[in-house]
């Protein structure tokens, strides 16, 4: 990945997130009630599934590309390095899978 696309994806989500945060809180705000039903009912929309579906995305995105510039410049040694990038990555992967069954679930 290239400096530019990394900055690029980056700045991207981060935008995203922050838009999505903002329509969260909002929406959070003005629901009358949270229960399992209702927030069944909510993600059945297709618009609020892909919505929330893309917020996980971009957060995985740029969870990679801050802890991947972190690992690049501050461990130095390269075994531990590819380590700890294969740590990183394992744990996204794992993270972006459950939360893609726990929202299965839901919905």
């Amino acid at each position: 990945m290239s400096g530019l696309s990394a900055w690029l994806i980056q700045r991207l989500s981060a935008l995203y997130l922050g838009a999505f945060t903002v329509y969260a809180v909002i929406r959070l705000s003005l629901a009358d009630s949270w229960t399992h039903a209702a927030w069944s009912a909510w993600l059945a929309a297709p618009l609020n599934a892909v919505t929330l579906w893309l917020a996980v995305l971009a957060l995985l995105l740029h969870a990679w590309v801050g802890g991947r510039d972190v690992l690049l410049d501050y461990v130095h040694p390269t075994g531990l390095r590819v380590v700890m990038l294969t740590l990183l990555a394992g744990w996204l992967l794992g993270s972006g899978i459950w939360f893609g069954a726990a929202l299965l679930e839901v919905m």
